[in-house]
């Protein structure tokens, strides 16, 4: 080994430490410093993240309203005004908009008969037994208005029949079985 020594050089000596040594700082103050490195940038990464959130924050909340004002919406697509109506008050309120529907048609609401219906899955259905009077043209305005004004109306069975013998423009009779269904709670 004293052979090996003495044939290097002591510049190259004092060369190889030095190298040495460096290469052995810079791997310990890589292994001290390289995790917080990381996580300082993983730190700067969110905070960018929610720097554009809130400035998007205006966006967000438009968002959000126009996801309630659907669900608005299809809730009154599926109960119309009676959404918000205890049970016990959806017969009164039903009739009473089936009367309003008829006077707008010209059409005569001759009796309306509520009934329970059947369960389907969550719902309960409520059934009711109307009859009407009026020409061919004001029963589908009616039907087609009631349908707008009540939400999610099934007919379930219809009839139609003359009420009178005019060629024209006949009077009809129509029986209808008319279902809303509510959600069982």
């Amino acid at each position: 080994m004293q052979e090996l020594l003495q044939k290097i050089d002591l510049r190259q000596l004092r060369l190889a430490l030095f190298g040495i040594g460096a290469i052995l700082t810079v791997a310990m103050l890589m292994g001290a410093l390289l995790p917080k490195v990381k996580t300082a940038w993983a730190a700067n990464r969110d905070v960018s993240v929610l720097e554009e959130a809130s400035q998007d924050g205006g966006e967000l909340d438009r968002h959000l309203q126009e996801q309630h004002a659907r669900i608005e919406d299809l809730k009154f697509r599926l109960h119309g005004d009676m959404a918000n109506l205890p049970v016990r008050q959806v017969e009164a309120y039903i009739i009473g908009r089936l009367q309003r529907v008829s006077w707008n048609n010209n059409v005569e609401l001759v009796s309306v008969e509520p009934s329970t219906g059947e369960r389907v899955q969550i719902f309960q259905e409520i059934l009711f037994n109307v009859r009407l009077v009026g020409q061919y043209s004001d029963l589908y305005r009616w039907l087609w208005e009631a349908r707008n004004d009540l939400g999610y109306l099934v007919v379930k069975e219809y009839g139609l029949t003359r009420h009178d013998n005019d060629d024209d423009e006949p009077m009809l009779v129509a029986d209808l079985s008319l279902a809303s269904y509510r959600a069982i709670q």
